[in-house]
């Protein structure tokens, strides 16, 4: 995932579609976002993801924010319909 990361930054940059292909585990939901953070394009705004499954949600923002060395609710939050919000 790491080596596709500056083309996606540039197509993200000229367009604001892009559908990412990749198996499972590879770091589309983790690393990729992540590395979007910072984009000049991106300032002031968020990422907003999808994540069709309680658990996984819970899972997937707990690991990104162990990457940043952060508590979930500071750069990377949630939101789970009738649930919890950390945002």
């Amino acid at each position: 995932m790491r080596e596709i990361i500056p083309g996606v930054k540039e197509q993200l940059a000229a367009r604001n579609t892009l559908i990412v292909q990749a198996p499972p585990g590879a770091g589309k939901s983790t690393l990729l976002p992540l590395a979007l953070l910072e984009e000049p394009w991106l300032t002031g705004q968020k990422i907003s993801m999808l994540e069709p499954r309680r658990l996984a949600a819970r899972i997937l923002f707990s690991r990104m924010a162990f990457l940043l060395e952060e508590e979930v609710g500071q750069t990377v939050g949630y939101r789970i319909r009738f649930g919890i919000s950390f945002s």
